[in-house]
């Protein structure tokens, strides 16, 4: 099965936006210039989450279509071995994390532990309307229950209906999200509902790849488009870094989609090249990720158990030779040590646990003319 590197380096610039919105920037973001690279030229982190539901979307469709058969017993084993290797994918280090905070007593988690436990930290968000300690696994709920209903869909749907499953799913996440936050009030699209047009977008592109007149038409139309998107995204960016009253706001995860199936579309096809070669080949950033998972996962209770005893700990060390403390209470060092130890974090967890858990894989294949295997 076809293995696509740089879809790997999108998942690492997607997991980086999301660092990024929550650890905040490396450099002065005070001044003019700073102000207008983090606000402006750099997605924040909905764009990578966005990111991530349409590269989900995409390549679960994709596994999905390869395997559709009219044998009603097979269609059985398709969905099976696809809850299987989602299960061996996903639950080991979530269930273990869960494990290791309640062991400890994390802040907030026993009282909303039930909701952690059952993947449904969205809806507890949504109910409430806010926000706790490990309410980050949201957009992991969202995905768990994506996975929950798609399968059924694609593999058991008609051939000459599937296409209006794609775009009934993203109507019905524009729909669902402007009316969850504009007559709700709710701060963000928490449920699952709300998400179906990333996860539509990535779904319609990958039915567009199983014929070659859709594919053409898909092509026309992302670049039309996509420029539109565009467009209109600056126009929120720069709007409201100019502090302008802007519009449609509500609308913006559409926008971050479809930018999202854009880019997801230029690097499958990207030829080969320096840039290919060099970056959406990079070791680094395939390696990251690989890993963005437990990145993903990981990162916003590291802020919570690590950054300040760490940084405290390096102040307390080094304070009798000023110049080493100099360098260790700088800013940008304390920023690139706690990336770089979060990504540490993760790739022992990747190679300790997920790795040989996932070798079970092998166990639960899909058809060899499934398209792709970045999953």
């Amino acid at each position: 099965m076809k293995h696509i590197k740089g879809l790997d380096t999108l998942r690492a610039f997607a997991v980086f936006f999301v660092l990024i919105q929550h650890k905040g920037v490396w450099f002065d973001d005070t001044v003019p210039n700073g102000r207008f690279i983090k606000e402006v030229l750099i997605p924040d982190g909905g764009g990578g989450v966005f990111l991530f539901f349409v590269l989900s979307g995409f390549l679960i469709t994709s596994i999905l279509l390869a395997q559709r058969t009219d044998d009603g017993n097979a269609k059985g084993g398709i969905i099976k071995n696809f809850f299987i290797r989602r299960t061996l994918r996903i639950f080991p280090i979530y269930y273990l994390l869960l494990l290791f905070l309640y062991a400890i007593d994390y802040t907030g988690l026993k009282e909303n532990l039930p909701w952690h436990l059952t993947y449904t930290t969205n809806i507890r968000c949504y109910l409430t309307n806010s926000w706790n300690s490990f309410s980050h696994a949201w957009t992991l709920s969202v995905e768990e229950q994506f996975y929950l209903l798609w399968p059924w869909l694609i593999i058991f749907t008609p051939g000459r209906y599937l296409k209006h499953v794609f775009i009934s799913a993203i109507a019905i996440g524009i729909a669902s999200t402007w009316y969850c936050m504009t007559i709700k009030g709710h701060m963000a699209p928490f449920l699952v509902f709300n998400c179906f047009d990333s996860f539509g977008i990535g779904g319609l592109f990958a039915y567009a790849q199983t014929n070659e007149k859709y594919a053409a038409y898909f092509d026309k139309a992302i670049k039309w488009v996509g420029s539109l998107a565009l467009c209109i995204y600056l126009y929120w960016k720069v709007g409201m870094f100019l502090h302008w009253e802007v519009y449609g706001l509500v609308f913006l995860k559409t926008i971050d989609s479809v930018m999202a199936v854009c880019i997801i579309s230029a690097v499958i096809k990207a030829k080969p090249s320096r840039f290919r070669r060099y970056f959406l080949e990079n070791r680094f950033l395939n390696f990251v990720g690989r890993i963005s998972y437990g990145i993903y996962l990981y990162h916003y209770v590291y802020n919570a158990l690590a950054y300040y005893q760490l940084n405290d700990l390096l102040d307390k060390i080094t304070r009798e030779h000023p110049s080493l403390n100099a360098l260790v209470i700088d800013s940008h060092f304390y920023y690139w040590l706690h990336v770089a130890m979060i990504i540490a974090i993760s790739a022992a967890s990747y190679y300790l646990i997920e790795q040989p858990i996932l070798r079970l894989k092998k166990y639960f294949t899909y058809k060899e003319k499934a398209a792709l295997q970045n999953i």
